[in-house]
């Protein structure tokens, strides 16, 4: 399957990082769902599912992240997994609703404006549920947020103005509201830096937890 150092890189410094979120959306998958993991990375977060759900497919469109979940996932034995190098702005090749959830993580701030509003949509259209972690807007003042910040800038380039970009815009509830997705739960994580929301087409589930 060949190596890919990036993919190495990602394993030992990022994803630790947010070993918190992964375990809390881990906790939000009922067994045998059919899971969707979309910008899958490494696969970390699809292994996790992958130990409660029925089914997880990962998708990413780079191919160093596939290559290192596929090995990741061949080492560990994990058979109820498939990881795809497809691009998530158009996933007409899935049917409507058949998975039960589809999830993504750490991924929205990363994609341009009018992308994330892309992959968000298809997301909506392909599953039941859709769970969404990615940075808090606007963060609670703090070391923490200073550091995710200074994380951001470092990175540079497209992906820090589409960073600078996502939180200028709202976030995730912005996001939501574009889509047409009623936020039907969130929870802030990590010092006030993340959210976890809980996404729904149905708006009658439109509440949003105080």
């Amino acid at each position: 399957m060949g190596f890919s150092f990036k993919g190495f890189i990602y394993q030992v410094f990022i994803d630790p990082l947010i070993g918190g979120l992964r375990r809390r959306v881990v906790e939000m998958i009922n067994p045998g769902d059919k899971v969707i993991d979309i910008a899958c990375g490494t696969g970390a977060m699809a292994a996790a599912i992958a130990k409660h759900a029925g089914h997880v497919t990962g998708l990413d469109l780079a191919v160093d992240m596939i290559i290192t979940a596929r090995r990741m996932a061949q080492r560990k034995g994990i058979d109820n997994i498939t990881f795809e190098l497809q691009d998530a702005s158009d996933l007409s090749c899935y049917a409507d609703n058949c998975f039960d959830v589809a999830v993504t993580s750490m991924s929205m701030h990363q994609f341009d404006p009018e992308v994330a509003v892309k992959v968000l949509s298809e997301m909506k259209l392909v599953a039941k549920r859709v769970v969404v972690a990615d940075y808090n807007c606007p963060m609670t003042p703090g070391p923490a947020a200073v550091l995710a910040w200074g994380i951001e800038r470092a990175a540079k380039g497209d992906h820090y103005r589409n960073f600078r970009k996502y939180m200028a815009g709202g976030g995730i509830m912005s996001l939501a509201n574009t889509t047409g997705l009623a936020m039907t739960s969130h929870e802030v994580r990590g010092e006030g830096v993340f959210m976890i929301a809980v996404l729904s087409a149905n708006q009658e589930n439109s509440a949003v937890p105080q």
